[in-house]
């Protein structure tokens, strides 16, 4: 009996479907549980990131990448949805018919295609840094935007409150902004619409 797969692609199917399933995993973990868990591999256990007076630059290795991972994993998500609905398109298989190798149609016209949903939701999920910062800068013990958050939401202080949602809501409009730019710049065909609307 023939089977299913090709026999090189086996090898290769168990990390694929691992690398799938990571982002679902990854988006359903909680920040200060993540953040402790970095602590302890790579404080506690690896010694490579010391928890008492560290270099500027390896104080926020740890942190960063606590806020990085919840934002990453659903980008990620959407990443490979993309790309698989863009494989199926009928550009593809033309590109692939003109004797392209697999790699260039994967780098000039999948993931060009592919990349677009993902800047949207990225745009849309700078709301989502403030609210972890709060966790994570207390997990870490840093005084940033989200541990004075916390304390201005402790202490009453509505002047404090205003300035951060004011800050908060600027930097959400800028971003979102800088996401309408780039969008024509990785699809050509929205400036020919936007040109052609005008």
């Amino acid at each position: 009996m023939p089977s299913p797969l090709p026999p090189r692609s086996r090898p290769s199917l168990w990390l694929r479907n691992l690398l799938v399933s990571l982002p679902a995993l990854l988006v359903s973990v909680p920040v200060f549980w993540l953040g402790i868990m970095l602590i302890q591999i790579f404080s506690f256990r690896f010694r490579l990131v010391p928890v008492i007076n560290p270099s500027e630059f390896r104080a926020l290795l740890l942190p960063v990448a606590t806020l990085a991972i919840p934002i990453a994993a659903p980008l990620a998500q959407i990443l490979i949805r993309s790309l698989d609905e863009v494989q199926t398109q009928p550009f593809v298989a033309v590109a692939r018919a003109k004797g392209a190798s697999r790699l260039w149609v994967l780098w000039r016209h999948v993931l060009r295609n592919a990349l677009l949903p993902v800047l949207t939701i990225a745009g849309v999920l700078f709301g989502e840094l403030l609210a972890g910062a709060v966790v994570t800068e207390t997990v870490f013990g840093i005084n940033g935007i989200g541990r004075i958050t916390e304390q201005a939401v402790s202490n009453q202080d509505t002047a404090v409150l205003q300035a951060i949602v004011i800050s908060a809501a600027f930097g959400f409009v800028v971003i979102n902004l800088l996401v309408d730019l780039a969008a024509p710049l990785i699809d050509p065909r929205l400036k020919r619409s936007i040109g052609a609307t005008a």
